[in-house]
């Protein structure tokens, strides 16, 4: 099968493959639109003889979208019908599907991005990054959602149980040794270290107060006090 390489082709000419069988929703557009005002088109958009696309369809909606003429492709020498056209148009979309992803280290990957820039154009946001966190590290590492989404820094983490008037700040170290190092600064209480990632604590410290608080009572004590109506 003869490649006949193009420089540029107008995107205007480009034709939907009538049996491409996936959509490309705006969430994935944006990603797309994203990626390539960052980093171009780094990839080829792949095409029969009769200039249908057999791979490269959400990249082509996406230039449309971003009023772009004209876009790099690779021009195969069969018609869009043709068997082997129908296998790009399938394989490209399907052979990744193959692959095993290892969701820990993604999520890892995705975390350092995040660290300094947003995640669009990576197909994931904050709150997948959180779910993807929660469901890939054991309960020892992170106990539950809300808890995966302060590991992310989610910019609108609360706990559940937070009062309305409360607020939050979460903070980021780049390391163990600055993490420390801060809390001997600050003279800060720890309440809650639930795992090696994420800490929790309240300013100011209620600790002793929470602790002098705390009343025992015996099951009988209790059966009178109901019986008195006070509770």
């Amino acid at each position: 099968m003869e490649i006949r390489r193009q420089q540029k082709f107008s995107v205007s000419d480009l034709k939907p493959h009538p049996k491409n069988y996936r959509k490309h929703l705006d969430d994935q557009l944006q990603h797309i639109i994203a990626s390539i005002e960052i980093n171009g088109i780094y990839r080829n958009i792949v095409i029969s003889s009769d200039d249908y696309i057999l791979a490269g369809h959400g990249v082509v909606e996406a230039c449309a979208k971003m009023g772009i003429k004209e876009i790099p492709v690779v021009k195969l020498s069969i018609p869009h019908d043709h068997p082997k056209a129908l296998k790009v148009l399938a394989g490209d979309n399907e052979v990744t599907k193959l692959a095993e992803v290892d969701d820990r280290l993604l999520s890892e990957i995705l975390k350092d991005i995040k660290m300094e820039d947003d995640l669009l154009g990576t197909g994931f946001d904050d709150m997948m990054l959180a779910n993807l966190i929660y469901v890939t590290r054991s309960a020892a590492e992170i106990g539950d959602i809300d808890e995966a989404k302060e590991w992310v820094g989610m910019p609108d983490y609360e706990h559940e149980s937070q009062e309305a008037d409360e607020r939050v700040i979460v903070i980021t170290f780049p390391n163990e040794a600055d993490r420390n190092r801060y809390i001997e600064t600050t003279n800060l209480v720890v309440v809650n270290k639930g795992n090696e990632k994420t800490w929790r604590t309240k300013w100011p410290d209620h600790s002793r107060k929470d602790s002098l608080s705390i009343r025992f009572e015996s099951k009988d004590d209790s059966d009178e006090d109901y019986e008195d109506g006070d509770e």
